[in-house]
């Protein structure tokens, strides 16, 4: 079953490259946006991501989790369930081959008919500092997705906007 806004995001325990992450307590008071498939996403949206989210002025964390295996980077000393994207040190992309984790976030099998296999699509999750579900924005599983789209859906909750309350200034 698919997560939908208002839910609670789903809470893992794993052991990662920056440690034992557990997702609520990582996100403790941030915005946090995982994806469910961050191959999608070309290596320069992921990185304009990356930057988008160093400037926003509340913390966001980017989390992806990777349904297969990436080749590891030969100089990499990486946790067997996690792996760096290369030059993208800030966004935490989590393997386990159990599938445990990626089954709490995976995505909406869409029936399509009793001759067809039912499709899987690919999602992003933007998930408030309160650990809630607040946008579910589903994919097809191709490659070349942007994240700008993300970032657009993501400022529509503010995230990322500078603060309405402007200090008072002296005429």
């Amino acid at each position: 079953m698919a997560i939908s806004p208002g839910w609670t995001a789903p809470d893992f325990v794993t052991e990662t490259n920056m440690g034992l992450i557990r997702f609520h307590a990582w996100g403790h008071g941030c915005w946090r946006i995982v994806l469910t498939h961050p191959a999608d996403y070309t290596m320069q949206s992921l990185r304009a991501g990356i930057r988008w989210a160093r400037t926003c002025p509340q913390p966001v964390r980017l989390l992806g989790l990777s349904p297969v295996h990436p080749p590891r980077l030969a100089d990499a000393q990486t946790h067997p369930n996690a792996i760096a994207l290369p030059d993208v040190p800030d966004f935490l992309v989590i393997h386990d081959d159990m599938g445990r984790i990626a089954g709490l976030w995976q995505g909406v099998a869409v029936d399509v008919g009793p001759e067809n296999p039912a499709l899987e699509e690919h999602a992003a999750f933007i998930i408030d500092p309160d650990n809630t579900v607040r946008s579910t924005l589903l994919h097809s599983p191709v490659t070349g997705h942007d994240f700008g789209q993300i970032i657009r859906a993501a400022r529509g909750f503010g995230i990322g906007c500078a603060s309405l309350r402007h200090a008072p200034r002296a005429a």
